[in-house]
């Protein structure tokens, strides 16, 4: 799958957070987990964030209606309940929105501009979208209706003729990788000044669940919110965090627990319900949101199972390329079965949702395949396009399905790039002790991948006839999810190599050290 390539040839495994750290460049880890609200920027370095208040003052002091527009991922939930309820508190007119990825699609869109000059809003507020809205905006200012972008997306093009937009990336602010949540935060800071950290875990949540990268303003963000998480004034999370039975949050909890619970949302239902477990006033509405949302879960990782088995019952491992369509996918689902059938076939996948008269689909990479490319050269073929080179969405019309499987199996040789998996360093697993996991964990390390040398598994098994598990000793195992392909190559006393990240399994009161297997060479 990856060309291994080492960062550290001499990781200190008796020092392990430590040594990762330094070669990341930094000398002293401890500084950065003291960082807190001294180390957070002024909001008013943002451009057009004075701007921003006075209108959005104006339109409180005058009653003007005023709408949130959000997104249905994690950032967008987070940053759609915190400028809510800032405004809210302020006493404003206020409403919020998000698009239902099934009707409306992302951002706002041309649909959703109309509704909001037919419902006679005077402001609207964009948070975590919006800066490629170039034609909707132009609409809107046509239409009498002020528009405030807060967005931390990458403009294509020109900018949106909004009212004001509020982006790190347009300014000369400090720190650049702000989540959209981020700067939904500096408003709401500028806004309402200190009072706006009761907002912190919530800010924090969205941050981490957005994959921002955890330095310096982040960091801070990040420190200041786990620590409030626990003892959360926000009624809705502190539920949701009782009810999975967390007794400490880390920055893996959110990444694995909380953000998948609430992305479920917005990919089987409705975003709007994770929005209103956040503002629940009381404890018995909560816990509704809560149990719905554990039951919206289930329903998306049981519906998953059932399109994953109609997807194999398609399967023509022939082809360059893994192409499944059908009129019975899901489209908030697709992503997750093309990652799997990626990695338990080792090829680029593509799964798409048959509508009335056109083709809808994610992609995920294989093998150092660059997918945007190939989509780039299938451009005359596509209706719109998107993505990165590990992973994309695409809509075609139907009539084109046989020259697009033609072409994209043809373009498949000529997209591949160096895919690089960067280790940290060589672990003898052996040699490791558990509490040395729990400190990754503790210092936001457990995304560190390694490599496993000469394992001799004591035995192996599939699990549900779909992951691979190796048991390495009495406290050791490894297990590579949606992966047979480990199981049918490894044999009795086989010697394998293992590229993958630390976790703790903890069964029956009885915790075990994991590999969770990315990559494997059977030696």
């Amino acid at each position: 799958m990856y060309k291994w390539k080492i960062k550290n040839t001499h990781l200190d495994q008796t020092k392990l957070v430590e040594d990762i750290y330094r070669s990341r460049g930094v000398s002293n880890y401890q500084e950065l987990f003291s960082l807190d609200e001294r180390d957070l920027n002024d909001p008013y370095l943002l451009k057009d964030m004075q701007k921003s208040v006075d209108r959005i003052m104006s339109a409180i002091k005058n009653n003007e209606k005023i709408l949130i527009y959000g997104d249905y991922d994690v950032d967008g939930i987070t940053s759609t309940y915190i400028l809510y309820k800032t405004l809210k508190d302020l006493g404003a007119n206020i409403s919020y929105d998000i698009p239902n990825r099934f009707v409306d699609g992302y951002g706002l869109t041309y649909s959703k501009i109309y509704e909001i000059i037919n419902d006679e809003f005077n402001l609207v507020i964009t948070v975590d979208n919006g800066i490629k809205s170039t034609f909707e905006a132009k609409v809107l200012k046509e239409s009498g209706v002020d528009l405030i972008i807060t967005d931390h997306h990458e403009q294509e093009g020109e900018l949106p003729c909004a009212y004001s937009i509020i982006h790190t990336a347009l300014s000369d602010y400090p720190f650049k990788p702000l989540a959209g949540v981020g700067v939904a935060f500096k408003l709401s800071q500028a806004l309402i000044g200190d009072d706006a950290l009761e907002f912190i875990d919530i800010v924090s949540l969205g941050t981490i669940a957005d994959m921002m990268p955890l330095v310096d303003e982040n960091r801070a963000i990040v420190n200041l919110g786990l620590k409030k998480m626990l003892s959360s004034e926000n009624l809705g999370l502190s539920k949701l965090i009782s009810f999975l039975g967390l007794t400490y949050t880390s920055v893996a909890d959110i990444q694995f627990k909380i953000a998948p619970r609430l992305n479920a949302c917005g990919r089987m239902k409705s975003a709007k319900i994770a929005v209103e477990l956040l503002l629940s006033e009381d404890n018995k509405t909560a816990l509704q949101y809560v149990e719905e949302i554990e039951v919206i879960n289930n329903k998306r990782k049981k519906l998953t199972k059932v399109l994953y088995d109609e997807a194999l019952s398609q399967l023509n491992l022939k082809e360059p390329s893994i192409i499944i369509h059908s009129p019975i996918m899901h489209e908030g689902v697709l992503g997750i079965i093309a990652s799997r059938l990626a990695n338990e076939y080792s090829k680029v996948s593509v799964v798409l949702k048959e509508e009335e008269f056109t083709y809808k689909g994610s992609i995920r990479s294989y093998g150092s395949v660059d997918v945007i490319y190939v989509l780039s050269e299938l451009k005359d073929l596509l209706v719109r396009y998107g993505g990165h080179q590990n992973a994309a969405g695409l809509e075609f019309k139907k009539e084109n399905i046989d020259e697009f499987k033609r072409r994209f199996n043809e373009l498949i040789p000529s997209a591949k790039r160096d895919d690089v998996a960067l280790a940290e360093g060589v672990i003898n697993i052996y040699k490791l002790d558990i509490s040395q996991i729990f400190e990754l964990e503790q210092f936001d390390l457990k995304d560190s991948l390694f490599i496993f040398d000469e394992i001799i598994p004591e035995s192996k098994y599939l699990i549900k006839g779909e992951h691979t598990k190796l048991m390495i000793n009495s406290t050791t195992e490894a297990i590579f999810f949606n992966n047979k392909n480990l199981h049918s190559k490894i044999n009795r006393h086989s010697s394998v190599t293992l590229l993958g990240r630390l976790d703790i399994n903890t069964f029956r009161g009885r915790s075990k050290k994991q590999i969770l297997i990315e990559d494997f060479e059977v030696n």
